[in-house]
């Protein structure tokens, strides 16, 4: 009796990035929850440590002599988590992700696209791509109702569900909890801010209010740690940022999915422009403000239905000292919220998986 079934992903892996590794987590641990034998192959930008990490076959995403190779032997190909199919980050990478699935759907494979984030697509070329491309998929999922509004927009006429990031459904055990701790020890118990920034094209005002914030907190008597979610990118800015604020700190250590969660874990409070810092954040329910440069972090809050966006662009660094200043109570209502969705959540996470299951057994 072979494997049940053999997948093929195809996402933004293996470029040291926190939150787009952890979907990457969330989705080979949900495949094997629902499918025993899965055979999964990742086409990563480093196939070796991609491999090493997670028990998995991994090709080099960019060699398409490889991504053949791997789709052919395979039954089907997962596109996605994550923000794949939008061009403000950059234009090119509609065109790989897209050609990805066209391979698979040349080579008669099954195609499934795994909870995404849609657009904004800017290029009228993009949209055109999107909608020949999309609509040849077997089973389409996404993160968010804008998504899927999206899709619809552009011309997608097959049935699209809405399920939660995958990174949503993910847990620690308990030893894992307590890895946070160790990671980054809070030596004087004090309350702990932490903030996970990205380098983007805005106004030096932007980090000039951060920075306002930021130093209201420490005379308020908080612990201000820094986050880096992409390496090595995210660090620079921490540093840059860390000098100036007495006494911070940056975690500069090995930024696995798990570590990453499990500092979340010891935070009272987040402010994040990653888009996976804050989905880590509801996951061990800490109240955060997303600093949104981009709709899918609206979005997000808007799914969710607690904590708060402020636009990069246009914000009173007094709204967020405010907001802080009761962060206590939204601890509280945190909590609430997030333990009354959670097993939805759970449950509405493996979507995907169980229908990837239903289509490998059909292939049989």
């Amino acid at each position: 009796m072979g494997p049940m079934g053999s997948v093929v992903l195809s996402g933004y892996y293996g470029f040291n990035n926190a939150g787009d590794e952890a979907v990457l987590y969330a989705i080979i641990h949900s495949l094997r929850e629902k499918i025993k034998d899965i055979d999964i192959t990742v086409l990563s930008n480093s196939p070796e440590e991609t491999a090493k990490t997670y028990q998995v076959k991994a090709v080099d995403r960019w060699s398409m002599r490889q991504v053949l190779q791997a789709i052919k032997k395979a039954d089907l190909l997962i596109s996605g988590g994550g923000s794949l199919l939008q061009d403000v980050t950059s234009w090119k990478s509609i065109g790989y992700y897209l050609s990805v699935m066209l391979i698979a759907k040349i080579c008669r494979k099954k195609l499934v696209l795994y909870s995404q984030g849609i657009g904004p697509v800017n290029m009228k070329f993009n949209r055109i791509l999107i909608k020949w491309i999309v609509n040849k998929a077997d089973y389409i999922s996404v993160r968010d109702e804008e998504s899927k509004e999206e899709l619809e927009r552009l011309g997608i006429k097959k049935e699209i569900e809405v399920v939660p990031d995958p990174v949503m459904a993910m847990t620690l055990s308990s030893e894992e909890e307590e890895k946070g701790r160790v990671l980054l020890p809070n030596q004087d118990n004090k309350k702990r801010l932490g903030v996970y920034l990205r380098d983007w094209k805005v106004d030096s005002s932007f980090y000039k209010k951060v920075k306002k914030v930021l130093k209201w907190a420490l005379n308020e008597g908080w612990e201000i740690v820094f986050v880096p979610m992409h390496h090595p990118d995210d660090i620079e800015i921490a540093r840059e940022m860390s000098k100036e604020i007495p006494s911070s700190l940056v975690y500069e250590g090995d930024n696995s999915p798990v570590n990453i969660l499990s500092l979340t874990n010891t935070m009272d409070y987040i402010l994040s422009m990653r888009l996976h810092g804050l989905i880590m954040a509801s996951v061990r329910k800490v109240p955060f403000i997303g600093l949104s440069y981009d709709p899918k972090v609206d979005r997000f809050v808007q799914t969710l239905k607690v904590g708060k966006t402020i636009n990069i662009h246009d914000f009173d660094e007094n709204d967020i000292i405010m907001e802080l200043k009761e962060a206590h109570l939204k601890k509280d209502e945190m909590k609430k919220r997030i333990s009354v969705l959670e097993k939805e959540i759970q449950e509405a996470s493996k979507k995907p998986a169980n229908y990837i299951a239903k289509l490998l057994s059909n292939q049989k």
